[in-house]
């Protein structure tokens, strides 16, 4: 291969790729299980208008439509996940098209449901619900329909919002292609001058280089991409905006952040508290963009400078087979269950370790309830790789055990605690890490690993947040987006953030642009809340609190069976308190102020 060259699927050994077949053994299963959720849908008449009649009946129309949920799962993740191995094979792009369109038809034959059981009186409901075969099968969903009451409609108008959700699909959908299969990068030169086709995966390889030259190359040549198409994805944005005040009005929510945390009955006063909090308290946030500016030996901050490792000569490569091993044995104060569960997923092909072409950016966990989880990664020999390695992992885990544990209808999880298991298996990662650390140096490489962490997966999301809320509440007023408002508070907030030894270059005001969650509404605020939530639970455990690993596992195995705030205090921490959210804050504070010390 070239320099600029990125590998061909074929060029990957098996042992890193996906085994699709554990999904369909080919495409004619996949064929076989669409024909049996349409005949699924074509049984919704039978049920229409007779859910009152017995708890027979109401039980095997929700049964009914599980098993539907269930097919309609894994056709979209077997689809899914082979588009993700290569955008550009239309093929795959058709099917995840089919089995999205299956999803909305099945909603629209099953959307007298819920409507339906709503018409009946709440004390009649809970009593027919209670002579269920199964009684605590459905009982959190009842419970939930009943909470939901004033936001679910007519079954007419149920009918046309799952109909709907196609056309829903299309600002995401064309977002996605623009970014993962359409967008080209320029070629730069590296370290070694040598010349590099840019991708995603090498543009945050190269933000984290000891050379100011080739970040800043990178830099620019990245995000000049996206100033070439800032007008497309700032109509496509705006359109999502203005899809999710289209729901929130037909769902009968005072906003969109309203209609958004209400799912998981999360107070609002959350989501305003993480980010009020935070910026009143972002000092420790400016100190260390200070510490960079000192530390680096520049005049100027820029974005491009906050990622790149302070100590590199203590920086290192870590192959893959060593991150397994490292995130293996770090995992170990979890227990034995969980660590054979752990070895058993690497060894079994969960997860789809190298950048290929064509190949879906990032990482992700993909879980559906009759198959085990997927993992998919862009591995390329860092040490943040192995910690998204681990992160990754803990959602497969965290999906594992529910799905083994629970039933259909309580095993899918909140993101809210979903990011909980992830990030603790980051802590435990870097627990792990500096306990083998014998030198000043290594655990000051360490700790700034640490911070730059907290720096991605807490304040940025929390800028995420306040910008998701500023433009959303824009169109509730009445007010339009455009690429040029979109920048400039981009602009405001970034120079907020990281205070006065910032300085915003010309492409700063971008970055929205390339953020996929924003495509998915009110989404990026919980990894800052999980964030929080799982320091706070690896600060009981490295004190040694008695019981809480167990009650910790059983918070995961408990799935969607309770609200999240609810299932987090099992391990005793209180999100509808700033009291985590402090904590953290504190936290990076002082270590912020440990590596100034030994610096």
């Amino acid at each position: 291969m070239t320099p600029q060259s990125i590998p061909q699927r074929d060029q990957i050994e098996n042992q890193h790729k996906w085994n699709l077949a554990d999904i369909y053994a080919d495409d004619n299963a996949w064929e076989d299980d669409f024909k049996k959720a349409q005949g699924i849908i074509e049984t919704a008449p039978q049920f229409a208008g007779k859910l009152a009649k017995s708890p027979e009946t109401m039980h095997a129309c929700l049964t009914a439509g599980s098993e539907l949920q269930m097919i309609i799962a894994r056709l979209y993740q077997y689809a899914h996940l082979n588009k993700d191995l290569d955008n550009r094979v239309s093929k795959y792009q058709a099917l995840t098209e089919r089995a999205a369109v299956l999803g909305s038809q099945a909603g629209a034959a099953f959307a007298f449901v819920e409507p339906e059981l709503l018409a009946l009186d709440e004390n009649k409901l809970r009593e027919m619900a209670g002579q269920f075969e199964k009684t605590d099968e459905f009982d959190f969903y009842i419970k939930e329909l009943i909470r939901s009451k004033s936001h679910i409609r007519s079954e007419e108008v149920e009918e046309l919002l799952a109909q709907s959700s196609t056309v829903a699909r299309g600002p995401d959908n064309i977002f996605t292609m623009l970014d993962d299969a359409d967008m080209k990068y320029g070629i730069i030169k590296d370290e070694n001058g040598e010349e590099v086709q840019l991708t995603k995966q090498r543009f945050q390889k190269f933000m984290e280089s000891s050379d100011r030259r080739v970040r800043k190359d990178a830099n620019d040549a990245f995000y000049v991409s996206y100033k070439d198409h800032v007008n497309t994805i700032g109509a496509s944005l705006s359109s999502s905006v203005n899809k999710d005040v289209f729901y929130t009005k037909a769902r009968r929510y005072d906003s969109c952040l309203h209609g958004a945390l209400d799912g998981d009955n999360i107070p609002l006063s959350v989501y305003h508290s993480l980010i009020e909090t935070t910026e009143s308290n972002i000092d420790g946030l400016h100190a260390y963009v200070a510490l960079r500016k000192r530390l680096l030996k520049i005049d100027t901050v820029y974005p491009y400078d906050l990622v790149c490792p302070l100590f590199p000569d203590q920086d290192y490569e870590v192959e893959y087979k060593d991150a397994v091993q490292q995130v293996l044995e770090s995992a170990q104060p979890l227990g034995d269950k969980y660590g054979t569960a752990l070895k058993a997923a690497f060894d079994q092909r969960w997860v789809d370790v190298f950048e290929t072409e064509g190949k879906g950016s990032g990482a992700y966990s993909y879980s559906t309830y009759t198959r085990h989880p997927f993992v998919l990664m862009n591995y390329n020999n860092t040490v943040d790789n192995m910690f998204t390695l681990a992160h990754e992992m803990g959602h497969a885990m965290h999906s594992n055990l529910a799905n083994s544990t629970q039933c259909f209808a309580k095993a899918r999880y909140s993101i809210f605690v979903a990011e909980v298991a992830s990030t603790l298996n980051e802590g435990l990662l870097l627990d792990y890490l500096l306990k083998k650390v014998t030198d000043t140096p290594q655990r000051l490489y360490l700790l700034n690993r640490s911070v730059d962490n907290a720096l991605g997966t807490f304040f940025a999301q929390i800028l995420y947040a306040h910008f998701e809320l500023a433009i959303h509440e824009e169109v509730e007023k009445g007010g339009a987006l455009s690429p040029d408002t979109m920048n400039e508070l981009w602009k405001d907030l970034t120079q907020a953030y990281f205070g006065p030894d910032m300085t915003v270059d010309e492409f700063t005001p971008l970055k929205w642009s390339r953020i996929p969650h924003f495509y998915n509404a009110f989404y990026v605020y919980q990894y800052a809340t999980s964030f929080a939530a799982s320091a706070a639970i690896l600060t009981k455990f490295l004190g040694g609190e008695e019981g809480l690993i167990d009650r910790y596992l059983t918070m995961l195995s408990s799935g969607g069976n309770n609200h999240p705030i609810e299932l987090l205090k099992i391990c005793g921490i209180d999100m509808a308190t700033s009291a985590p959210v402090e904590a953290t804050l504190k936290l990076f504070a002082d270590q912020v102020a440990e590596i100034d010390k030994l610096a």
